[in-house]
């Protein structure tokens, strides 16, 4: 019994082991939209792999959209922290994955 069990074991480590694991692609890599307005950052990315919408606010805070896929979006809000987006130079939110 003690000897099934340990091979068992041993059988289920190499199997693990052996496995790949991809990373997930970049913003460039799967098909992305943006958008942006004074208080909140959207995104949008055609790809099976989870992803979320950042952006800095204007007082120091960063906002955080819902983790989603598929082409769905994420949205962060500025206003859940009374603020509003923090635009310098374009936009500032950026797409994180998961």
């Amino acid at each position: 019994m003690k000897r099934s069990l340990a091979t068992g074991f041993a059988a289920v480590a190499l199997a693990v082991g052996s496995m790949t694991f991809a990373s997930a692609p970049t913003a460039s890599a799967a098909a992305c939209s943006t958008w942006q307005d004074e208080n909140t950052f959207g995104a949008s990315c055609n790809t099976a792999n989870a992803y979320y919408a950042k952006v800095k606010c204007s007082n120091g805070r960063y906002a955080f959209g819902v983790t989603t896929n598929d082409g769905r979006w994420s949205y962060a809000y500025c206003t859940a922290f009374g603020s509003n987006v923090r635009i310098a130079g374009g936009a500032q939110g950026t797409i994180v994955w998961r």
